[in-house]
């Protein structure tokens, strides 16, 4: 699987979320520049990937491209964290074991990145490999 089809699918699924307005999700390096929305929730996607290893031999190497999908999600400061955290219960059930053909998602986690220029954030993390 390249990393290409796994950006694909990984996006496709996301635009397929209907936990919130796909204009309040930040896509990785689109042409238009993304403005946060003056009030509300809104996300910011990233695929990190990790170190590819080989799985296996058969009538060629196999490569395992692990991974992990963090979905920063963000409130303006002092909104509570209510909303946050429904938002962030939906993008778990989204992706958490959610496979499609080669790409397999796991387990997700949230880690509270706390308050930041007036916007207090929560990523979901959610470890994927590819292959």
């Amino acid at each position: 699987m390249t990393f290409e089809q796994i950006r694909a699918l990984i996006t496709a699924h996301m635009v397929a979320f209907t936990g919130i307005e796909q204009d309040r999700i930040d896509y990785p390096n689109q042409p238009a520049v993304f403005t946060p929305p003056a009030a509300g929730l809104w996300c910011r996607l990233r695929i990190q990937h990790a170190t590819a290893f080989m799985a296996g031999m058969a009538d060629r190497p196999r490569t395992r491209k692990p991974g992990q999908i963090s979905i920063q999600c963000f409130a303006r400061a002092h909104t509570g964290l209510k909303a946050l955290n429904e938002l962030a219960d939906a993008l778990e059930s989204h992706f958490a074991y959610w496979q499609s053909g080669d790409l397999e998602c796991m387990e997700a986690s949230q880690v509270d990145a706390g308050e930041f220029e007036a916007f207090y954030q929560i990523n979901v993390n959610i470890r994927f490999r590819a292959g």
